[in-house]
């Protein structure tokens, strides 16, 4: 009966999460990226949705603004130029108390466009203050002839305090009469004339501060501010250097309008930069990261607490398929023992046969001298001695077939190597003459010990003799030698046989692997388990000349450690 081994019975063990801290770990940063990115988004959104508030309420007071400064120049026109005009010093009131509650006019004119010829006539007259610039000439607007055109300011508001006008007088001329011109001025400022209807020369000019349309308290710190005329900033006005830089990789958030006003082409501009601490507020990251650790805290302790019952799981399934390897493994042993002994089952028939000859020889002859008138009884006593002698060399022969053939249980115990050897060329002798295999035994000396189960080693030695013989044939020798090697025991059978081929070495201990045509391939993977199940192990390899060396290594038993020896 033979028992199959196959690595299928083993229950298929699936991994389970041997480290739920690493899987912990990688859901709170995954949890801390998804945080991030939402954040990101979030924050983003709000802070754009917040610049186009702030762009929109900015965009609604400048453009108020800039329609106060056209009604001023609408009443300054009216109040100049009318059926009735007003008297000078009237319009002077009027355009000082507008310089005065309304700072971002810088300079208020009444001038007076008048052909070149006409202005010495008109200077004579009187009328009007002294000129704030050079009196000049300039060509209409677009390079085309026209006639010449000179400016004089009739009032003007602070006194001294503007511009020369001269070179802006064409374009002034050419201007729709009731609409307002928007010219540059340099220095955040610009001009703002007017003409009044005809056939009035006059014209009002204010020239506007551009940094005081909006207030300090309007400007919004976090953002870049920018007022431009025709393409050329006005104001200029960074964001304040707390804000600090944004993330380069996110389009910042951008507000664009022009103000509306008659005429007045200005342009408002407002970017936001997106720095990572307005994205992701630190507070907010660390507080969502303790929650978040604490829950993937919780998260490895559940995950290892349900590891540790599977692994128990698992560790209790392992545990009886061991039992049951091992089990099988027993029943197979006792079957190859059973098989073995039928082998030798001629030798050992040999073997019996002579303490029982010599029974019986002695024992008839014991009969005969009692028989005698007057027996021997020296005799008679040394034929007793004799009988007793074989009788007991029979019954250690039955004893040791009975063992070796029996089913017990394995007990490991503290175990002489040399005694188990003689054991076992006691049982195999016979057989190996029957072969015409010579035996030669190396037994080291101190006998090497080892904790093992006789019977076990005996068989694991029986089945390397009996594959030794039958490689060597008959003339050939097999040799048993045992020896200490450090902390180890060691056995080696060898053989002077052909030695073992390189394809066939490396699968020599694979189950029912096997280059016999009646083998099954289990006799050396049996004495592989057997030998590896007291910490033992075993190796192939072919001699330094020729055959085969099959070497058994145990741990040695407790002891002094022996220097090296051969094996």
């Amino acid at each position: 009966m033979v028992v199959p081994i196959s690595g299928s019975t083993l229950p298929h063990v699936t991994p389970f999460l041997s480290t739920p801290r690493l899987l912990s770990l990688a859901l709170w940063l995954a949890a801390l990226v998804a945080f991030v990115a939402v954040s990101v988004e979030t924050s983003r959104t709000r802070l754009a949705d917040e610049l186009e508030v702030t762009g929109r309420t900015l965009h609604r007071l400048i453009s108020q603004r800039v329609a106060q400064h056209d009604a001023h120049l609408t009443t300054l026109i009216a109040l100049s130029s009318g059926a009735e005009p007003a008297p000078t010093g009237a319009v002077r009131q009027v355009m000082e108390s507008i310089s005065r509650f309304y700072p971002r006019i810088a300079w208020l004119a009444l001038v007076s466009l008048e052909p070149e010829g006409a202005a010495s006539g008109a200077a004579g007259a009187g009328q009007g203050s002294a000129a704030l610039g050079s009196p000049g000439a300039s060509q209409p607007a677009g390079g085309t002839s026209g006639p010449t055109v000179s400016v004089r300011e009739v009032v003007d508001v602070p006194s001294g305090g503007g511009v020369d006008l001269a070179p802006l007088a064409a374009e002034i001329v050419a201007q729709v009469r009731g609409r307002p011109g928007v010219h540059a001025a340099g220095a955040g400022h610009y001009l703002l004339a007017k003409r009044a209807p005809e056939p009035s020369d006059l014209a009002v000019v204010l020239m506007i501060d551009a940094a005081r349309l909006v207030e300090p308290e309007e400007r919004p710190g976090f953002a870049h501010l920018r007022i431009s005329l025709d393409g050329s900033d006005l104001v200029d006005l960074p964001a304040d250097a707390s804000v600090g830089p944004g993330i380069l990789w996110l389009v910042p958030p951008h507000f664009e309008k022009v103000i509306d006003g008659e005429g007045q082409r200005l342009l408002l501009t407002l970017d936001r930069s997106l720095p990572l601490a307005a994205l992701v507020p630190p507070g907010r990251l660390l507080g969502f990261a303790a929650v978040a650790g604490l829950l993937a805290a919780a998260l490895s302790f559940g995950l290892g607490q349900r590891a540790a019952v599977k692994r128990s799981e698992l560790v209790a399934r392992a545990a009886e398929a061991r039992a049951l390897l091992q089990e099988r493994e027993t029943l197979l042993a006792h079957a190859s023992r059973v098989n073995a002994m039928g082998e030798l089952a001629s030798g050992i028939a040999h073997e019996l046969t002579q303490p029982l000859t010599a029974l019986l020889s002695r024992s008839q002859a014991a009969l005969r001298l009692a028989r005698v008138d007057r027996p021997d009884m020296a005799m008679i006593s040394e034929a007793l001695d004799v009988n007793v002698r074989e009788a007991k060399r029979a019954g250690e022969m039955l004893k040791r077939m009975r063992d070796y053939a029996s089913n017990k249980a394995p007990e490991r115990a503290r175990q002489d190597l040399n005694a188990i050897v003689a054991e076992v060329v006691a049982l195999t002798r016979t057989d190996l003459e029957r072969r015409g295999v010579a035996l030669v035994l190396e037994l080291g000396q101190p006998a090497p010990e080892a904790v093992v189960d006789a019977i076990e080693i005996e068989q694991v030695l029986h089945n390397l003799i009996r594959n030794a013989a039958e490689a060597t044939g008959s003339g050939g020798t097999v040799t048993i030698a045992t020896a200490r090697a450090g902390r180890e025991a060691k056995v080696v059978v060898s053989d002077d046989g052909p030695g073992i081929s390189a394809e066939v070495l490396p699968k020599l201990f694979t189950p029912f692997f096997t280059t016999k045509a009646d083998g099954m391939g289990l006799g050396l993977s049996l004495c592989a388990s057997l030998v590896e199940r007291v910490d033992g192990r075993i190796a192939a390899e072919n001699g330094a000349s020729r055959g085969a060396r099959f070497t058994v290594t145990l741990p040695l038993a407790g002891g002094p450690l022996a220097p090296e020896g051969r094996g």
